[in-house]
Parts: structure tokens; C-alpha cells; sequence
């Protein structure tokens, strides 16, 4: 993880004056924003079992500082499963037995993994996620910074830069590097699509008993 004020040297020198909290916050949402729309930090996690009559999964971070910014596939036995809207999950089986369908639930920033019947034995479920900073993130992961940088940077002053009434308000920059951050994001999903992302982490689920 790298501390958000390293971020700086790379933004202050184009909005002089601007405080540091406010530019923490414009990088943090920066940050944010560019996983939640790219999928960059795809990550498969630790597999975990079922509990018999326990439906309810919560995905337990080992970091305060990262969510799940959405759950990209769910393998139950080593069978991918379909993924359902929660608002169709009243159409769903509630016998018990083996799942063959998910869905999630998020609950400010925790997701749950929900699925259609409830498990009736013990099977093994395999994750794969997108991670993303929380909204109270102090750090990111260290490839945002070594690897995608540029892209956070850009958005970040285009944020900041589209401030009125502040010394540092300058419309025409603001433009500018919202454009050329568009441009990086199209690249990292593009990237994110064929498999060429980054990142360490790795979190285990844990079961949510109600």
C-alpha cells in the first residue's frame, strides 16, 4: 500500500494553493473512481466452503482500506454460477439444496454474497472480484501508483481544477486532463478485459451467520 500523499508532487504543481485535504480527497475519489470503471485490481480469492443452512457470506477484507467494487464471477465445485439481480431474488428457489445462482447485497461499503437455495453440504466456492479503495482510505495499493499513476493523477486535477471560486479553478485544464484520463481509463479496461491487470491482494471469505 502507498500513502495517498505521494500522489503530491505529481498534482499540486498544477492547482497551487489548493489545501492538502482537498487534494486528498479529489486523489482519493480519483482512485475510486478509476477501479470501480476499469476492474483493474481483479483479484481471485481465497476459496472457502459452504455451511449447511448459512446462505449468507460476508467478504471479509484483511484491510480497512479496500472494498469489493463488484464480484466478476462465482464458482461453486468448480461450476461457475449464474449471477441474478437482487430485486429478482423473490422469483428464487427457497428449498435447500446445491446452489446454482448468487447474488450480493451491500451494506455501506461491506458486500455479502447471497445464494438462490440454501446450501444443503459442504462445497467449495471460488471468488473473483474487483477491488477498490474505501471512501476512508488513507492509502492505495502500490501498483494504482506504479502502474496507473498517470491515469489517477489526471482525474484528480481535472477534479480539482473544475473548483469555482478557488485559486486554482481553470476550466480549460480542468478539460484537458479529464480527456487524457478517459483515454488511460479505455486503456485499463481494455487491459482489465484480456487479463492483463495487477495486483497482490488476496482476502478469505468468511460465512455471515444471521
Amino acid at each position: 500500500m502507498i500513502s495517498i500523499d505521494k500522489f503530491y508532487s505529481r498534482v499540486m504543481p498544477y492547482v497551487q494553493g489548493c489545501p492538502e485535504p482537498t487534494a486528498s480527497q479529489a486523489i482519493l475519489d480519483a482512485a475510486i473512481e478509476f477501479c470501480d470503471s476499469t476492474n483493474v485490481m481483479r483479484q481471485t480469492l481465497d476459496s472457502f466452503f459452504t455451511s449447511k443452512d448459512v446462505n449468507d457470506y460476508d467478504l471479509d477484507l484483511p484491510s480497512r482500506q479496500l472494498r469489493v467494487s463488484k464480484v466478476l464471477a462465482v464458482c461453486l465445485d468448480d461450476k461457475k454460477l449464474s449471477g441474478v439481480f437482487e430485486d429478482d431474488s423473490y422469483r428464487l428457489s427457497s428449498r435447500a439444496g446445491k446452489p446454482s445462482a448468487y447474488y450480493t447485497r451491500r451494506v455501506d461499503e461491506a458486500l455479502s454474497l447471497r445464494f438462490n437455495v440454501l446450501p444443503d453440504d459442504r462445497y467449495t466456492v471460488e471468488v473473483s472480484a474487483a477491488l477498490s479503495p474505501t471512501r476512508s482510505a488513507t492509502s492505495v495499493e502500490t501498483d494504482l501508483y506504479d502502474y496507473w499513476g498517470d491515469a489517477i493523477v489526471m482525474q484528480a486535477i481535472s477534479k480539482l481544477a473544475s473548483m469555482p471560486m478557488t485559486v486554482f479553478f481553470n476550466p480549460a485544464l480542468s478539460v484537458e486532463m479529464a480527456n487524457k484520463a478517459r483515454e488511460q481509463r479505455h486503456t485499463a479496461r481494455i487491459e482489465s478485459q484480456q487479463g492483463k491487470v495487477r495486483g497482490g491482494t488476496r482476502v478469505r471469505l468468511r460465512p455471515l451467520v444471521r
